[in-house]
């Protein structure tokens, strides 16, 4: 990665610790930052917004997707989210209630409650575009777009 773009991604994160204190924008599904320990952020609303978020964490070597639940709002850095096929993913969920996270196509899944966020990691060699919920609330988290 350019040295540009690490120092893009270290502001970003630095946004985001700041922007993640931020309420809800009305829309009933707001998607503020998430924070990483790096992360390119941005900050989106609505199902059909795309953007790239990889990051790494220490010890894990992939993308981290990363998403808060809070009632139905659900705060994410982007509502789909684009990798290549064989990256290794890490997908970590918080939130407020006891649930199901669900990775559609892969039939993955890992338990959340309050307190204990679901992790999830896999290689995402199986192409297409995958929908991960909250199974049980059937509350669309993002979507995870493998090429």
């Amino acid at each position: 990665m350019s040295r540009a773009r690490w120092l893009l991604v270290g502001v970003s994160a630095g946004c985001g610790l700041l922007a993640g204190c931020g309420g809800d924008d009305g829309g009933g599904e707001a998607a503020a930052t998430t924070v990483a320990t790096t992360a390119a952020t941005s900050t989106t609303s609505g199902a059909s917004s795309s953007s790239e978020a990889p990051t790494t964490t220490a010890g894990f070597d992939g993308v981290l997707i990363e998403a808060t639940v809070t009632g139905d709002n659900v705060q994410t850095a982007s509502r789909r989210v684009r990798i290549d096929r064989g990256q290794k993913v890490r997908i970590r969920v918080q939130a407020d209630r006891d649930e199901e996270v669900h990775v559609h196509g892969y039939d993955l899944s890992g338990d959340v409650a309050p307190g204990r966020p679901a992790v999830i990691d896999f290689t995402a060699d199986a192409p297409g575009v995958f929908e991960v919920e909250l199974e049980q609330a059937k509350l669309r988290l993002f979507e995870l777009q493998v090429q």
